[in-house]
This record gives C-alpha cells, sequence and structure tokens, in this order.
C-alpha cells in the first residue's frame, strides 16, 4: 500500500462555487491524485493523492485560467 500524501497549496483567482468546481475537476485529471478540495474564501486547494507533482499542478491550474501560488 502506497502513502498517501497531502499537500497544500494557494490558488488565486477563485470567486464562485464554479471557480472552486473548475479547480477540482481539473485537477482530478491528473495521475495520482484522489481527492482535491479548492476553498475560493482562502484561496487554499488541499490536494490527497499518492502522487503529487506539483508541476503539473502548477501547469494545469494556469492553463485554467487561475494563478498559482505555491506551497502553504
Amino acid at each position: 500500500m502506497t502513502k498517501e500524501i497531502i499537500q497544500t497549496i494557494r490558488v488565486e483567482g477563485m470567486t464562485c462555487s464554479h471557480c472552486e468546481a473548475n479547480v477540482n475537476r481539473t485537477l482530478l485529471k491528473l495521475e495520482g491524485i484522489e481527492e482535491v478540495v479548492a476553498d475560493k474564501n482562502t484561496s487554499f486547494v488541499k490536494i490527497m493523492g499518492d502522487e503529487i507533482n506539483l508541476s503539473e499542478i502548477e501547469k494545469a491550474v494556469t492553463e485554467i485560467g487561475f494563478q498559482y501560488k505555491g506551497v502553504v
């Protein structure tokens, strides 16, 4: 059994629940990510999975129009 990794990043530009859903949906498509919880109020995105590639996450977040601000 692989160890689950939990990582929190900051993503700016989320203003509504649709934005949160867009970030969740996009990141869940990445390999190794099992759960994503985006919060527009804090700009935090909690990511859980067995493989978390921050450069892939940054690319995906940027491609959908949000600003990746790094690990919290």
